[in-house]
């Protein structure tokens, strides 16, 4: 299976487990390299993490790895509710709400809404971003200050709009994030998301997501747009909440379209 435009390998490691690699490589389909400069896109095992990185390439010099851990993703989740996003997915008179962040990406929205009290089931349609979210969800739950946000998340490696259909629950809200731009040429993108871009982002088409989220969700959806941008769809949405880079649109009263056969 192809998941970049770009050559993508698993670097095989002395202090990686042979098995671990061997299991991943097989999942997305990719060899198992013994050299660094084997492959245009590398992911690998450290003693700690998986991680992306794009060797010899000297505009990124670093690698991309999920850490729940770190002391601003901790200081993020520490008091949830003073997050835009949390005041917009909100929802009354519910204990442990379901939530789908249906476009997951690097999960760190969605562990947000976690830590906020949501259950979340996580979809991911890029393989090797889902497997770099599933190496950071493993560590997290293996966390004692981490692990009960962790367990109330799910992870899914496939497309949402696939697996709707199949769902025994309905969620109380559908969060959106589209990567928005999807391609970019200036040299300011933070390192992440060029390393991102380089990867086959195959996304269904917005108005679909959009019309599917309406039909499944039973409170809201929350779709995450740039400040200045176009509403997704160019759909109006019910009200905005407004930060300093970003705004939520939010669509209250769903559940009444139809679901995409």
């Amino acid at each position: 299976m192809a998941v970049s435009p770009l050559s993508l390998a698993l670097l095989a490691e002395p202090h990686s487990s042979a098995n671990r690699v061997q299991v991943l490589a097989e999942a997305l389909g990719v060899p198992v390299v013994s050299e660094p400069l084997a492959a245009d896109l590398l992911l690998r095992f450290t003693s700690d993490h998986l991680e992306l990185c794009k060797p010899g390439d000297p505009e990124l010099p670093g690698a991309l790895w999920v850490d729940f851990a770190s002391p601003a993703a901790r200081r993020r989740v520490s008091r949830p509710g003073d997050e835009l996003l949390v005041r917009a997915a909100k929802v009354r008179h519910t204990v442990q709400p379901l939530l789908i962040d249906a476009t997951a990406g690097l999960g760190r929205d969605g562990f947000l809404l976690a830590a906020s009290g949501f259950r979340v089931w996580m979809f991911e349609c890029n393989p090797v971003v889902a497997a770099l979210l599933a190496d950071g969800l493993q560590r997290a739950a293996a966390d004692p200050r981490l692990g009960e946000v962790a367990s109330r998340i799910r992870l899914r490696a496939a497309n949402a709009l696939d697996l709707w259909p199949t769902l025994t629950e309905r969620p109380e809200v559908i969060y959106l994030d589209p990567m928005f731009p999807q391609r970019t040429k200036t040299a300011k993108v933070k390192q992440e998301l060029r390393l991102l871009q380089l990867l086959d982002q195959k996304t269904e088409p917005p108005e679909e997501l959009l019309r599917a989220a309406l039909a499944l969700a039973i409170r809201k959806v929350v779709v995450k747009r740039p400040l200045k941008g176009p509403f997704l769809a160019d759909r109006l949405p019910s009200y905005t909440l407004k930060g300093k880079a970003v705004r939520f649109d939010v669509y209250v009263g769903t559940g009444k379209e139809t679901l995409p056969s």
